[in-house]
């Protein structure tokens, strides 16, 4: 502790010399800076406990009961949040940063906003930023960004999904099979806890945010994945809900399924088929959430957002047909010739109509002529063992991503994408 405070105060200076006009922050855990004591404090718990155990065992001559560490594992999956919180209200934890954070501009707070007014009280001339936070927390630390002048923005962890702490935004199901662990057993690679995911499609948390945020007036759909419907659901402080905004379940029909309405309004409708399901209450007062606990009835399902009984916005999903064709988007037409610049193509399953099939995952294979490489070819599936290397690659929730790398020669790049029951697709790029 002694040694980060006296670095966080080196390099805010260094700072400081190279660019006055620049604001400095530092981001800290606090219960991770104090782990050590922490460790120390719990062990001393422990040894207490057992010895309070085995006197009472002595006094009423029962043995102590078996190991539950499995169940304590599961428990501390479940209440991380709640348990950083309780440690990071321990006095030496809030003590631990004060001369990190005196010597920058800003108070980085990493999974610190249970302490934002009691710090506030201690240390009113603090700046806080929340540096990273929960995304089931995105709704409640805003609100504490616009209340209080001294907290000035949130990031919550994270932006975008990453390979690496596999299966940190996972959502379990009772009976999985899975061991009870913030992270996931192979063939988990990716963290998936990202508001888009790896290859860069939106997840439903992002238009959480966007309306949470006050930047999007119509609701958001998102439907859970009804092979899960009444199993109990194990998270971890980073997982959203298992749904995407989907209404293709073809072997789910007139089976029940859960619908998740995200909206800035006192009340949202859902509607299936032009069928009322009734209205819910929403808004900040309901956290901007809305589920309703219906039944898959294929077509059209539809959410409108009323404001004092009046419509302010609607959105709906289509299911789609069986795929028929390869709807492929780059990000740019023209590359240029030194043997660096990339282009991202995203590849969707579509059925004649263009409305993406997200329950008919397959293969599909891709290949290139002229002046550039597959630079990597894969989805945003976070268990798949597939190579990002191979020239063909299977879609998840009906979406796979290729990235061409341009050479060092111009011309024109063809690339070429193939699945069953489809008609190619190709897409020309120019690089000069």
């Amino acid at each position: 502790l002694r040694f980060g405070g006296s670095w966080s105060r080196k390099l805010a200076e260094k700072i400081r010399q190279l660019d006055p006009t620049r604001y400095s922050i530092n981001s800290i855990n606090s219960m991770v800076s104090t782990l050590d004591q922490l460790k120390k404090m719990q062990k001393e718990r422990q040894e207490a406990a057992k010895k309070a155990v085995e006197q009472s065992t002595e006094q009423v001559g029962d043995q102590p009961d078996e190991d539950n560490s499995q169940s304590d594992i599961n428990d501390l999956m479940a209440n991380l949040a709640e348990k950083m919180s309780e440690m990071m209200d321990l006095d030496f934890v809030v003590k631990s940063v004060e001369e990190a954070y005196a010597a920058v501009d800003i108070a980085g707070y990493n999974y610190m906003d249970s302490r934002y007014m009691e710090d506030h009280m201690l240390y009113p001339h603090r700046v806080i930023c929340g540096s990273e936070t929960f995304p089931d927390h995105i709704d409640i630390n805003w609100e504490y960004v616009k209340q209080n002048p001294f907290i000035i923005g949130d990031f919550t962890w994270t932006g975008w999904d990453y390979l690496g702490e596999a299966a940190i935004g996972k959502t379990e199901f009772e009976h999985s099979g899975e061991a009870k662990s913030v992270y996931g057993q192979f063939p988990w690679y990716i963290a998936y806890c990202g508001d888009f995911d790896i290859i860069g499609n939106r997840r439903p948390a992002s238009y959480y945010r966007e309306i949470v945020w006050g930047l999007r007036s119509d609701p958001y759909i998102s439907v859970q994945r009804p092979e899960n419907y009444g199993k109990k659901t194990i998270k971890t402080p980073w997982s959203w809900t298992d749904s995407i905004a989907s209404w293709t379940w073809p072997d789910d029909e007139q089976k029940p399924i859960i619908v998740e309405v995200y909206a800035d309004a006192q009340e949202v409708e859902l509607l299936i088929n032009n069928r009322s399901i009734g209205r819910k209450p929403a808004g900040a007062a309901n956290r901007f959430r809305a589920e309703f606990d219906t039944f898959y009835d294929r077509g059209e399902v539809k959410a409108v957002a009323y404001q004092n009984g009046n419509p302010i916005g609607s959105a709906t999903l289509q299911s789609a047909s069986a795929v028929s064709q390869l709807q492929v988007k780059a990000d740019r037409q023209t590359l240029r010739a030194d043997g660096q610049d990339l282009c991202f193509l995203i590849v969707a399953l579509t059925d004649d109509q263009g409305i993406v099939n997200r329950a008919s995952d397959q293969k599909v294979s891709v290949s290139i002529e002229g002046p550039g490489i597959l630079q990597g070819f894969g989805s945003a599936d976070p268990k798949s063992t597939e190579n990002f290397f191979d020239l063909e690659r299977t879609t998840f929730d009906g979406y796979v991503l290729a990235v061409v790398r341009a050479s060092r020669k111009s011309g024109v790049i063809r690339v070429r994408f193939q699945a069953d029951q489809c008609k190619p697709a190709v897409v020309e790029l120019t690089v000069e």
